[in-house]
């Protein structure tokens, strides 16, 4: 099982850190995680989260289409998900949404939380089995990426671009000091959560630079993609068919 890593005075942001994320280990109980799901969509309303996502999303839109289907991969505790429904709802969109994650127990709160919207539906699903022969007019990822190593990150952008029509969305974090620094102090001040205050430091220190993505993206041989900088120390990145 992963341990906490000690603590470090002043981590290496150059590159990319290899240090383990405790929720990640498939022995994390499923009350605890659920917990830990529950107080992460908080942080994401507080912080800016969703944002990023929304914005990537309607830019692959085409102009005056109002039926879309989504894949959103990594969808932990389906809070984004359900946050981008809304969002269509609203717009008088109508979308159909599949969230998948590796977590039996995330799925199940994913779906505990979703009771009543017939346009969302999760499944326990691996996204490198995910066959060739389905696909989605938008793919999203928020806060996957930077679970993966360098070239299973390469490898994961290929597959979800090959499984979208119009284009792939994603949210992940900035490696920064002052984005380290700030979620620290919050977590650490905020939350009595062991995988909380663990893991969002650790989430930055394996997170990206924009060189980083774009490298990324080049080493993929995907099309040119589009990165922005969000708040709070957001990438959106969109990549278009």
């Amino acid at each position: 099982m992963p341990q906490a890593e000690p603590p470090v005075f002043w981590p290496d942001f150059t590159r990319r850190s290899a240090v383990s994320e405790l929720m990640d280990d498939p022995a994390v109980k499923p009350g605890e995680l659920r917990r830990t799901l529950r107080e992460l969509a908080g942080l994401n309303r507080a912080l800016g989260g969703y944002p990023p996502s929304l914005a990537g999303v309607e830019v692959l839109i085409p102009r005056g289409r109002r039926n879309l289907s989504l894949l959103d991969v990594g969808a932990g505790g389906g809070d984004t998900v359900r946050v981008i429904a809304a969002w269509a709802r609203e717009r008088g969109l109508s979308l159909r949404a599949h969230g998948i994650d590796l977590s039996p127990a995330a799925v199940d709160f994913a779906r505990d939380g979703s009771r009543g919207l017939k346009n969302l539906r999760f499944s326990v699903h691996d996204l490198f089995a995910m066959p060739q022969t389905e696909s989605y007019d938008i793919v999203h990822a928020a806060l996957l990426l930077h679970h993966c190593p360098r070239e299973s990150a390469a490898t994961a952008l290929k597959k979800m671009f090959a499984l979208c029509r119009w284009g792939l969305v994603v949210n992940d974090l900035h490696r920064h000091p002052a984005a380290y620094w700030g979620v620290k102090a919050v977590t650490g001040a905020l939350s009595r959560n062991r995988l909380i205050r663990h893991d969002a430091p650790a989430s930055v220190l394996r997170a990206f630079s924009r060189a980083d993505l774009e490298d990324l993206v080049r080493r993929t041989g995907l099309p040119r993609p589009q990165i922005s900088w969000r708040w709070a120390f957001r990438w959106q990145m969109v990549i278009r068919k």
